[in-house]
């Protein structure tokens, strides 16, 4: 069967980097008996909205038409619609957390220069109706 890889190595690549996965899972634990962690849902889902941005509603499909399980080593059936929900849930409450993590990260792992950098995470938007406010 021929898959679709587009960006996928690269994505993959600069999610290692970041350790993504290790920051989420660290802050956001599932039970030894999970056949994925929150992270690698994360993982995916940012693979997927790199590569395929479309609404969040049945990414197994995608999973299965790109180059997931070769990549990620995620099996597409367990991204289905109640895990990926589950992972988003868990992640929700310490996102400022998790944001402030990653770019951490990325700021060591890429040598980033800061000197001149405003990040105010302090600003939170709440989406309503058609609204962003």
């Amino acid at each position: 069967m021929e898959k679709l890889l587009g960006a996928l190595p690269v994505v993959a690549s600069f999610c290692r980097r970041l350790d993504l996965e290790g920051i989420i899972d660290r802050a956001c634990p599932v039970r030894e008996v999970a056949i994925l962690t929150h992270g690698q849902v994360i993982a995916a889902l940012v693979a997927n909205r790199l590569t395929s941005p479309t609404p969040l509603w049945r990414v197994e499909d995608w999973a299965r038409a790109w180059a997931v399980e070769e990549t990620f080593g995620i099996p597409p059936d367990a991204l289905n619609d109640d895990r990926v929900g589950r992972a988003l849930d868990a992640i929700a409450p310490k996102l400022d957390q998790l944001v402030g993590s990653v770019g951490a990260q990325a700021i060591a792992v890429f040598g980033l220069e800061v000197a001149r950098l405003h990040w105010d995470m302090t600003v939170r938007h709440e989406v309503r109706g058609d609204r962003v406010g």
